[in-house]
């Protein structure tokens, strides 16, 4: 369900960090476009909640055989105020896609602690 970018490391302050979710039902693709929310939500090291807004996007194919919501970091995207970096502290990470649509209709995809191939979803200290 979720994937990052090609780095098989994230540290603690890391910007541009591209998140993906896999969005299935039942070991079935569907498709997400029409829903009027799309969040991608975190659980960060320390137990920070941390909910983006994602985006759609489809996999490969014509028509789309898959569907993603993802999310890139940015600067100053964690918790607080002023906010924090969102990768903060090290220590492990859990995704969960979130899909709601006008008519109320909600879906949460199963939680996820690894990536696309199977590395824990984690950030790491830095040595400075």
């Amino acid at each position: 369900m979720s994937g990052l970018d090609a780095r098989p490391e994230i540290h603690v302050n890391d910007i541009g960090t591209f998140y993906r979710a896999r969005v299935w039902d039942e070991d079935v693709p569907f498709d997400p476009t029409l829903a009027s929310v799309a969040e991608l939500i975190f659980r960060m090291p320390g137990g920070v909640m941390l909910t983006k807004t994602a985006t759609v996007v489809p996999g490969s194919g014509s028509p789309a055989l898959e569907w993603y919501l993802t999310y890139t970091v940015v600067a100053a995207a964690g918790a607080g105020s002023p906010p924090a970096e969102f990768h903060a502290l090290a220590g492990p990470v859990k995704i969960q896609a979130y899909l709601e649509w006008a008519d109320g209709t909600k879906f949460h995809s199963d939680v996820r602690t690894t990536d696309d191939e199977g590395r824990e979803l984690r950030i790491y200290g830095n040595l400075s």
